[in-house]
């Protein structure tokens, strides 16, 4: 089953503020949010975790990685939930304590305000992202209880980002890797987010391939459960690999040409959706990321 929507989405598990730029509510003893979004969406988080907790507060806030739809919201929500810990890896905690880093945070969450109609918001707070504190580290294999028999593992998926993290509830065999792992759209073509390594985006994903899923937590648009879920990992292997052999392809025609594969692959994969939809300077920042990595790879092999 794909689900796109707000609210329950099975035991203790639901989707908030948006299907789109979501996150995820994991209830038990000790509530979990994952990521957390678009900084100017976090007052509808923060309102559709209380309609689930009432005065209780999350206990986690963990993090997948340091990009701006992601991590936006993370200073609202201590606001509201003091008690809250903030989780990321070691990578994401210096990313956010450096100024430049920072300054394209506010800058990209500030163009993606241009969207808040389309969230049907009447008003933002202005400057919505704030800086904030991560209080824990975590690491390959770390383990947060959540409650007596659900557990929260950590698994490290460099590739989307040095700093990626994708989080396990084996008990429940619910798998959150944001983008570590692609992220598809409604017509089944999978967003291949490798920006620093493909060989390391790809090994990631391999490693996801060795857990028991059932549900499956894209870090945007949709939940993939049952068949859907089982099948996504070996689907999302092969769509990235046919979108390197096509990069490579538009590299050598287009004579190595960032700019103009970029504009080729940006008509197949982003021009023609409608909708909600990542804002253009960030994908196109994405974008750039990812032909730059493989273009490396090519000039590596030559030498």
């Amino acid at each position: 089953m794909i689900i796109h929507k707000i609210g329950k989405i099975t035991d203790n598990l639901y989707t908030a503020g948006s299907p789109d730029v979501p996150v995820y509510l994991l209830d038990g003893e000790k509530p979990a949010i994952f990521d957390a979004g678009f900084s100017f969406l976090g007052e509808r988080y923060i309102e559709d975790v209380k309609t689930v907790l009432g005065q209780r507060e999350p206990s986690y806030c963990f993090l997948s990685h340091s990009h701006f739809d992601h991590c936006g919201a993370v200073a609202m929500l201590k606001d509201s939930f003091p008690s809250m810990k903030v989780v990321a890896s070691k990578n994401a905690k210096k990313n956010l304590g450096r100024p430049n880093a920072l300054k394209l945070i506010a800058k990209l969450s500030r163009q993606s305000e241009d969207m808040a109609d389309k969230f049907n918001l009447k008003s933002i707070p202005p400057d919505s992202f704030k800086p904030f504190e991560v209080d824990i580290t975590a690491a390959q294999g770390d383990i947060f209880e959540i409650s007596h028999g659900v557990t929260v593992r950590v698994v490290e998926t460099p590739g989307h980002t040095r700093d990626c993290l994708t989080y396990y509830i084996p008990e429940k065999k619910i798998l959150l890797p944001s983008e570590s792992a692609g992220i598809p759209d409604d017509t089944g073509y999978i967003l291949s987010a490798f920006l620093i390594d493909y060989d390391m985006y790809l090994d990631s994903i391999k490693k996801l391939g060795s857990l028991d899923i059932d549900i499956l937590c894209f870090g945007h648009y949709m939940v993939y459960t049952g068949d859907d879920a089982k099948g996504y990992i070996n689907d999302s292997i092969s769509q990235c690999e046919r979108f390197i052999k096509q990069v490579k392809r538009f590299l050598v025609e287009e004579k190595g040409n960032l700019h103009l594969v970029r504009d080729r692959i940006k008509k197949i994969e982003y021009d023609h959706k409608t909708g909600i939809v990542q804002p253009e300077p960030a994908y196109l920042l994405n974008l750039e990321a990812s032909i730059s990595a493989v273009k490396r790879k090519m000039e590596q092999d030559i030498l």
